[in-house]
């Protein structure tokens, strides 16, 4: 199997759907560990509260729906690259122990933004997976060019239309932002540094990394949103 037919397998493996958190039943809240619980107590603005709850929540539900089992079967297992596994407070690559025991057979990436969320799942352990939504007004701030685009990537900007420029740069962050919780070191790379349209070749130790972006309706989501998805294979 070559390397892209590997890419294209796990792809065509890949669920994705977008979810209105202030639509989640906060009784569902109770489902979640400790862990999740202490995370969301820390937050103090309540709306950000509230959504990282119910963000955690329709994670959970996608993840048991993905392994056919009760949401409350699941328990988290976090694993940061620079932390290790079951940080504290929970952070880093998302993952679940089955009835508390062995790995759950699954790999799941979350974004929130805007009051939605998009949570994507791959039925296979230890994939690197990632998942992005920006909502497209988010990224028209002063200086976002210089901060979030490679030189190469600012030329290509200059030639797009200057009334899609904003729906623009929303799909870069957003492919940005997937590759950066893909590789699971989340935005310590500068973000200039992350190329938004990596080249499809196998890279180092035998691994290519696929990026596209979706198309928001297609995912659950409204208009005025950009979204993308990121997934790591070997051969």
């Amino acid at each position: 199997m070559n390397a892209h037919s590997g890419a294209g397998l796990m792809r065509s493996q890949i669920r994705v759907r977008g979810f209105e958190l202030a639509a989640v039943d906060s009784g569902l809240f109770g489902l979640l560990d400790e862990a999740e619980l202490a995370r969301a107590e820390a937050i103090v603005q309540p709306t950000t509260r509230r959504d990282f709850l119910a963000g955690r929540v329709v994670q959970r539900l996608m993840a048991a729906e993905v392994l056919a089992v009760a949401p409350h079967d699941l328990m988290i297992a976090y694993a940061c690259p620079e932390c290790g596994p079951n940080p504290v407070p929970s952070h880093g690559r998302p993952g679940y122990l089955l009835r508390g025991k062995a790995a759950a057979a699954l790999s799941i990436s979350l974004s929130r933004s805007h009051g939605w969320a998009l949570v994507a799942t791959l039925p296979a352990a230890g994939v690197s997976l990632g998942v992005d939504v920006q909502h497209i007004a988010q990224v028209g701030f002063a200086g976002f060019d210089d901060v979030a685009l490679s030189p190469a990537e600012k030329s290509t900007l200059a030639r797009v239309a200057p009334a899609a420029r904003e729906a623009w740069r929303a799909s870069v962050w957003a492919r940005k932002e997937a590759l950066a919780k893909c590789s699971g070191l989340g935005l310590r790379t500068e973000p200039a540094h992350i190329p938004a349209f990596p080249e499809p070749e196998l890279g180092e130790g035998g691994v290519n990394t696929e990026v596209w972006e979706l198309v928001p309706e297609d995912v659950g989501l409204p208009e005025g949103f950009a979204a993308a998805v990121a997934v790591r294979s070997s051969l």
